[in-house]
C-alpha cells in the first residue's frame, strides 16, 4: 500500500505502519499553531466581559502542546530511540537553545529596567534545571520560572518526559500490552502520593499519562488501527486520572477554578476529551480545514515553540504604553521567535539522526 513501511513492533514481530500523510502534519502543524497562538492571546489581550471567557482557557492549551508532543515523538523517535545518545542530542538541540535564549531576553529586558521581576539565584538555576513551576498555582514546587516568565512551568514538564521515554520504549520492546497498562496504573498513582505529600516530581509522572496519549495516538494511528477499542489502557487511565484528581477536592479546599486542586481537574478532564475526540470525524476535519490554509498554519507552527517561551515577558511583563507599542512589540516578539526556532538551532551541530 503506498505511502506504509515495514517496522519492528517493538519485540512483537513486524508490523504494517504509514507514514504521516501530509494532511495529518498540516493537521497536527494547525493545532500547535493555534495552541500557542491562543497561549499568547489569553496572556496578552484583553477582552470585556463577557467575551474575557473566550481567552480564559490558556491552561487547556497547554494540554494540547502534551499531547501533540507525545504524538511527534513516539512518531518520529520510536525506533531511533535505541541509540539514546542522539535521541537526547536531538531533544537538548530541539529544546535549550530556544529556551536559554528567552531567559537572556528576559535578563536584557530586566537590567534595562523594562519588567519588573525578582531575582532570585535559585530560579534560575531550577530553570535551567528544568525543575520550575509556579507555586501560585499548586502546592510542592521546587523553584519559580526565571523571572517571572510563568508560562516556562511547563517545560519541566517536558523535559521529564523526554527522559522518561527511552526507558518507557525499552519495556515497552518487552511487552507493549504490559507496559501502556502500567503507565497508567503508575502515573494515577503518582498523582495519589502527590496528594498526600505535595513535590513536583510525582506531579510531573502523573501528568505524563497525558503526553504518553499523544504517543498512543501516533502508535495507533501508524498501525493502521486508530480505534478507540485499540486504546483501553489510555482510556481507563485517562478517566481514572480524573476521577482521582476530582477525589483530590475531598482532601484540599478548592479555591479558584485556575489553582489546584480544580486545575488539575481542568487538565486531566481535557485531556480525555480531546483524546476521545481524536477517535471521532472531528480529526478529518481539522486535517481537511488546515490543508486550505496550509502556508501560514505551517509557518505559525515553525515558530510556536519561540512565541511560547518569548511572548510572556515582552507582551505581558514590559511596562510601556500598551495602546502605543503593542504592535511593535508582538512584531518583536514574532521576529525573535523566528530566530530562536529558525536560526538559532542551526548554529548548533546536528544530532545523529539514527
Amino acid at each position: 500500500m503506498e505511502g506504509e513501511v515495514m517496522t519492528a513492533n517493538m519485540g512483537a514481530g513486524p508490523m504494517l505502519v504509514r507514514k504521516l500523510s501530509k494532511e495529518v502534519r498540516v493537521g497536527l502543524d494547525l493545532a500547535r499553531a493555534f495552541a500557542a497562538i491562543y497561549v499568547v492571546a489569553h496572556h496578552a489581550v484583553k477582552l470585556p466581559r463577557p467575551f474575557d471567557m473566550l481567552l480564559s482557557f490558556g491552561q487547556e492549551a497547554v494540554i494540547v502542546f502534551f499531547l501533540l508532543s507525545g504524538f511527534v515523538i513516539f512518531a518520529n523517535e520510536s525506533e531511533r530511540v535505541r541509540q539514546p545518545r542522539g535521541y537526547y542530542l536531538r531533544r537538548v538541540r530541539r529544546l535549550y537553545p530556544t529556551f536559554l535564549f528567552a531567559m537572556l531576553v528576559s535578563t536584557i529586558l530586566w537590567l534595562l529596567g523594562l519588567i519588573e521581576a525578582d531575582f532570585h539565584l535559585s530560579d534560575l538555576l531550577g530553570t535551567v534545571a528544568s525543575v520550575q513551576d509556579i507555586s501560585f498555582l499548586k502546592p510542592g514546587v521546587i523553584a519559580e520560572p526565571y523571572l517571572g516568565n510563568d508560562p516556562l512551568w511547563s517545560l519541566s514538564y517536558e523535559v521529564l518526559f523526554y527522559l522518561m521515554f527511552p526507558g518507557v520504549m525499552y519495556f515497552w520492546r518487552k511487552s507493549e500490552r504490559v507496559t501502556r497498562w502500567c503507565i497508567s496504573v503508575v502515573c494515577v498513582g503518582s498523582y495519589v502520593v502527590y496528594l498526600a505529600f505535595p513535590n513536583h516530581f510525582s506531579l510531573v509522572f502523573s501528568y505524563f499519562i497525558i503526553w504518553w496519549a499523544g504517543a498512543m495516538l501516533a502508535r495507533l494511528h501508524q498501525g493502521l488501527a486508530l480505534r478507540a477499542s485499540s486504546a483501553v489502557p489510555e482510556i481507563c487511565g485517562l478517566s481514572t486520572f480524573v476521577l482521582v484528581t476530582a477525589v483530590g477536592l475531598i482532601f484540599y479546599v478548592p479555591g479558584s477554578v485556575g489553582v489546584f486542586p480544580i486545575l488539575m481537574v481542568r487538565h486531566s478532564g481535557v485531556a480525555l476529551l480531546l483524546f476521545l475526540l481524536a477517535f471521532t470525524s472531528m480529526r478529518k476535519l481539522l486535517w481537511q480545514f488546515a490543508l486550505r490554509f496550509e502556508r501560514p498554519v505551517t509557518f505559525v507552527a515553525s515558530i510556536s515553540y519561540g512565541l511560547y517561551v518569548l511572548h510572556y515577558p515582552i507582551l505581558v511583563q514590559i511596562q510601556v504604553n500598551e495602546a502605543l507599542w503593542f504592535v511593535p512589540l508582538v512584531g518583536l516578539t514574532v521576529f525573535l521567535a523566528w530566530f530562536g526556532d529558525r536560526i538559532l538551532p542551526r548554529l548548533i551541530p546536528s544530532a545523529p539522526r539514527s
